[in-house]
């Protein structure tokens, strides 16, 4: 097939969708790349062909001028992916989803180690409505013949079901919320999927807070997790922050990671300090206000939402097709032909993250209720300060360290790094008896 300047040139690997865009820029290119509009409304079902019949057919007259469609570039023929470069500079109200990144997670940690010690205080209590000295370091029952060590160990396994049991309320939904919700984003904007788990975090711990005043069963307590996970729950939240990032940042360069970079900091900030001033509420007052500051914290995130500009704006977006048609372009991604031979490196990395996403927002539960139990016994106070520390050092010095790193090594081999930290920071937890193994752990 020959060349010529501006044309698309396909692929020679065989049933490859791919188009190889020439090096020259031109108006519409996205990162140097350039596409013949004449050529490519040709192909069937493009991305560029569809929107022309909403815009008026591409390349035609009106009123002298030939008509054009900014800010566009696809490159597959069946319109599985495509790419968009916005050219409007978005104003200074962009950085303003660092506050509300900071908010979120702060609440989100806390609350979640917040209800886990709820959770095991209200178990002992029911089951031993006597006993008051399980959460006191002076009395750490390890003999394992005493019976106060068999009523601590049931109150600990109760616990731990019943926290297992909130995490699957929220998280079996949230599977398929952020699949649809990540895919919509594309019809309705970004703005929206940030709003929905807000509001679905501030509606959980609503009805956590109501349920601690009247002393709900705890199975009422499922239906707020229930909800934190309809409304997309953090994984929602964590994909439209990035997509947000890439939107606004171009796709070659420093600047996108550094985009991401930043909101991880922003993210490990709000732990830190989360972490570290519950840990003072719990053990001074007890859970019902520092539920309701987690409850005012998302408020106010939800406040300063309001002012953040919108990344993806209507004229940037596909109005023809359904929410259906874009899920179903994320599985024709995953599981059509396109790409086939090379679709094995992706599968492998979303394991990889799967992964370390569960061991990520699984541990705060299970490293509560441990670090409760003996032969730690540690108190609400104790566990603050040994989360903020912890969060201080691998979100905020780490993110310093990547930075570092990134001279002098590649992307691969600081994740595998990464990896075997991560790795060793649980089997270290898993041997320790003592408080020393533990900080020794954590700077792993």
């Amino acid at each position: 097939m020959s060349e010529r300047k501006g044309s698309i040139r396909k692929s020679s690997r065989r049933g490859s969708s791919f188009v190889d865009y020439g090096s020259l820029p031109r108006p519409g290119s996205f990162s140097g790349g350039l596409y013949d509009p004449d050529e490519t409304l040709n192909i069937p079902n493009s991305v560029i062909e569809r929107r022309a019949s909403i815009h008026g057919q591409y390349g035609g007259e009106k009123k002298g001028k030939r008509q054009s469609m900014p800010n566009l570039v696809g490159y597959s023929e069946k319109d599985s992916v495509y790419l968009l470069m916005p050219k409007d500079k978005l104003n200074a109200r962009k950085w303003l989803m660092g506050p509300c990144c900071f908010l979120y997670m702060a609440v989100y940690f806390s609350f979640q180690s917040i209800f886990t010690q709820y959770v095991y205080k209200r178990i002992q209590s029911e089951f031993y409505p006597d006993i008051d000295t399980f959460n006191k370091t002076s009395v750490c029952f390890t003999n394992k013949s005493d019976p106060d060590y068999v009523m601590q160990t049931r109150v600990q396994t109760e616990a731990s079901k019943w926290n297992m049991y909130f995490n699957l309320a929220a998280g079996i939904p949230a599977i398929f919320t952020s699949i649809l919700f990540g895919a919509s984003s594309d019809k309705y904007g970004r703005k929206l999927f940030f709003f929905l788990p807000m509001i679905g975090a501030f509606l959980k711990i609503a009805i956590c807070v109501a349920g601690y005043h009247y002393k709900f069963d705890l199975v009422y307590f499922l239906i707020g997790f229930a909800i934190d996970g309809v409304s997309g729950y953090v994984t929602t939240m964590l994909l439209i922050s990035f997509t947000y990032v890439a939107d606004i940042t171009p796709p070659r360069g420093r600047q996108r990671t550094l985009g991401i970079t930043l909101v991880e900091l922003s993210n490990g900030i709000g732990i830190t300090l989360g972490n570290f001033s519950m840990g003072y509420f719990i053990q001074d007052i007890g859970f019902f206000y520092p539920m309701v500051t987690c409850g005012v914290a998302i408020l106010l995130a939800i406040v300063i939402l309001i002012f953040l500009p919108e990344s993806f704006p209507p004229d940037k977006r596909n109005p023809i097709d359904s929410v259906c048609d874009k899920v179903k372009t994320v599985f024709e991604m995953l599981f059509g032909a396109t790409n086939k031979g090379r679709r094995w490196m992706y599968f492998i990395l979303l394991f990889i993250f799967n992964l370390t996403a569960f061991a990520t927002f699984v541990r705060t539960s299970v490293e509560t209720l441990y670090l409760l139990d003996s032969p730690f016994c540690w108190t609400p106070e104790k566990l603050g300060y040994y989360s903020s520390a912890k969060s201080l050092l691998q979100n905020i010095i780490g993110m310093g360290l990547l930075k570092l790193m990134q001279t002098k090594m590649s992307d691969e081999s600081i994740a595998m790094l990464g990896c075997v930290s991560f790795a060793g920071n649980f089997v270290i937890e898993g041997i320790a008896q003592n408080d020393l193994f533990m900080y020794i752990g954590m700077y792993s």
